[in-house]
């Protein structure tokens, strides 16, 4: 395959350092993503698509692989993303059938499938709440904020916790990352993409990604019916208000590190687009919050928000 064919159409990937294209070849069409600026992406890339090809869902199919370029050529799933397709009319049919995948991915990986994908730690917890800390704190008028303590009640809610870490975690599966393939049958109608960043940890991390969603207002309206959905069919061993607080929690410590994220990118890049995605995030940390048990926790939060 030609790596400088001149039919290439430019995708917008987000903050991504890979670099993606759609080639067309006649009626056919491709996608070329290019690593080159990113090698441990390509390699983690390749790593997982090996692990989804064990299970019964929709990923997009390897034509091609340049070791030496860091590019690869895959199917193309079209332009029917959920971010660009739903409405209120079809938003539930999406989510559930998102959620099926993530019952189906749960179901079928076992921890010998996983051995390759590091594991979550609360180190990772802490690097990524740092990022609140260093953005979104100094941005609030409250200066004095109490760091120690903040990282320290984290600390003892993640291990007081004990979540098990063994699961097969996306890391982004959200609208952005999913295609409606409307020639495929039950839940493989869902394509799923961007699967690079993933590894070992909570097995509702996929849910929170999706159905806090933090750059989509979409409604919350369905979130508990599809929380106790995913885990009457998931094999989870904690009773539902267990599972349910740890969605919380990890969900909270997810948002933080995104109004983190937004911050210190609107800074940079002095984009509106990060200025909605705070607003969405912001909101949908307050909902969060009244799921959170730990009373000091939701204090500095209620007053850094």
């Amino acid at each position: 395959m030609n790596p400088d064919h001149n039919d290439l159409e430019k995708i917008e990937d987000g903050l991504s350092n890979k670099l993606i294209y759609r080639i067309t070849e006649k009626e056919n069409t491709k996608i070329l993503i290019d690593f080159s600026k990113d090698k441990q992406e390509f390699k983690n890339f390749l790593n997982v698509y090996e692990i989804l090809r064990k299970v019964n869902v929709s990923t997009p199919k390897i034509y091609e692989v340049n070791q030496q370029q860091f590019k690869i050529y895959m199917q193309d799933f079209g332009s029917d993303r959920f971010n660009k397709i739903y409405n209120k009319d079809n938003l539930y049919k999406l989510l559930k059938l998102a959620v099926d995948n993530i019952i189906v991915i749960q179901n079928e990986l076992n921890l010998n499938n996983l051995k390759n994908l590091k594991e979550y730690s609360f180190e990772d917890l802490k690097i990524e709440l740092e990022e609140f800390v260093a953005y979104y704190i100094p941005s609030n008028k409250k200066k004095i904020f109490p760091t120690s303590k903040f990282y320290e009640l984290w600390k003892n809610i993640f291990y007081s916790q004990n979540y098990n870490m063994k699961n097969f975690a996306h890391k982004d599966f959200e609208f952005v990352n999913l295609f409606f393939l409307e020639n495929y049958n039950s839940h493989l109608q869902c394509g799923i993409i961007d699967f690079q960043s993933a590894f070992m940890g909570f097995i509702g991390w996929d849910l929170f990604s999706l159905l806090e969603n933090p750059r989509i207002d979409f409604t919350r309206d369905f979130n508990d019916k599809l929380i106790k959905y995913f885990y009457d069919n998931t094999l989870i061993i904690e009773n539902l208000n267990t599972f349910r607080e740890q969605y919380y929690v990890l969900g909270l410590a997810r948002q933080t590190r995104l109004l983190g994220r937004w911050r210190k990118l609107l800074t940079i890049n002095n984009d509106d687009q990060y200025l909605n995605y705070l607003k969405i995030t912001k909101s949908r940390t307050i909902a969060t919050l009244n799921n959170i048990k730990n009373h000091e926790l939701r204090l500095i939060y209620e007053k850094y928000l």
